[in-house]
């Protein structure tokens, strides 16, 4: 819905509709770059396989950039050729599941 708020002096505010459109119709705006933190303390086999597999069945357009870091000693920024993803909520969602809820950061 698109609309806006009427404030009349004497009255309650009002609020009107301009335009309804379906959800099917609405297409929300997704980020065109990410970059996902790992810290080495945390990272294992199993998580750099899930992050792969994640990475594989959600293909797209938004380019990935990986900040591998050992808090205290060194980071290093890593763009992976072919990581392209669909940053959508659910992927978001699982990234933070294996890599720790700070791990993700939208740039655009």
């Amino acid at each position: 819905m698109r609309g806006g708020v009427r404030i009349e002096e004497g009255a309650n505010a009002k609020l009107t509709v301009n335009d309804v459109s379906s959800l099917e119709e609405v297409k929300v705006p997704l980020p065109r770059s990410l970059r996902i933190r790992i810290p080495l303390e945390k990272a294992s086999e199993s998580m750099v396989d899930e992050l792969h597999l994640l990475f594989s069945q959600r293909k797209g357009e938004a380019k990935v950039l990986f900040d591998v870091e050992r808090p205290g000693d060194f980071m290093v920024v890593m763009e992976a050729e072919g990581y392209n993803v669909l940053p959508d909520r659910s992927f978001i969602s699982r990234v933070q599941e294996l890599c720790g809820r700070d791990a993700i950061r939208v740039i655009n």
